[in-house]
């Protein structure tokens, strides 16, 4: 169920209840991020069940494209935060997880993104107490009595799968706006065009760099050019208008 946290600020939440557990992700901006990040213990990603997830993915289809997953997760959390490797990635939602059980609540942060054309979901388990003795840069195992590897990889399962049902269910209310976005890493172009989403990959740098032209003949911006651009735009306009 998807709502909105009326605080200072409007801040996005999503609540979801499979099995028994209550999760609730709340929309952190980056700077929220980069503070609770100060005071949390990150966990290690298992890299194993992302390949065996990924590779069950391919004969589902259902299965999400980036742009489809871009597109949602905005439509969920808002606009993406800038939290990125613009070489290897194009999107960031960072947001706070309370885990409701039995044994109580637990505090963890998420980074939703992608890499090198991937969706990942890295996990931080909040320390409510003082974090003096504590390395948070060591990647830690799963505190099983908390959120073990079991419920961490379901959780992951289940958010995707609703990602998937979200998407299905509101992509005749998106508007049709145009847009790409580029993994330079990868050679992968994705995005929205002749009324469909697309992900493409490229085979070389030569054949990457012609379709991002090509884009761009017909009016097709990518969304990062064109953030820096009215960034820039604003700063020289305050400039002038001194």
């Amino acid at each position: 169920m998807r709502q909105v946290i009326k605080q200072i600020k409007e801040r996005k939440k999503v609540e979801l209840k499979p099995k028994d557990i209550k999760y609730e992700l709340f929309r952190l901006d980056d700077a929220e991020f980069r503070k609770l990040r100060q005071k949390s213990l990150p966990i290690r990603d298992d890299y194993m069940f992302y390949m065996h997830f990924y590779l069950s993915e391919r004969e589902n289809k259902n299965k999400l494209n980036l742009a489809e997953i871009f597109v949602s997760l905005t439509y969920l959390f808002g606009e993406s935060g800038d939290w990125i490797d613009d070489w290897k990635g194009s999107f960031s939602f960072p947001v706070l997880l309370i885990l409701d059980k039995v044994q109580g609540k637990f505090f963890y942060l998420i980074d939703i993104y992608d890499n090198c054309g991937t969706l990942y979901f890295s996990f931080y388990r909040i320390l409510e107490s003082d974090v003096e003795g504590y390395d948070n840069q060591i990647l830690r195992e799963p505190f099983e009595l908390e959120f073990s590897r079991q419920e961490i990889n379901y959780f992951i399962s289940y958010f995707y799968g609703y990602l998937e049902g979200y998407f299905h269910s509101i992509k005749l209310l998106i508007p049709s706006e145009q847009f790409f976005k580029k993994i330079g890493s990868d050679h992968i172009l994705y995005g929205y065009n002749d009324e469909h989403f697309f992900e493409e990959h490229y085979s070389s740098q030569e054949a990457y760099q012609t379709a991002i032209e090509n884009l761009e003949s017909i009016g097709i911006s990518s969304n990062t050019s064109q953030d820096v651009n009215e960034i820039l735009q604003t700063i020289t306009s305050e400039i002038l208008n001194k």
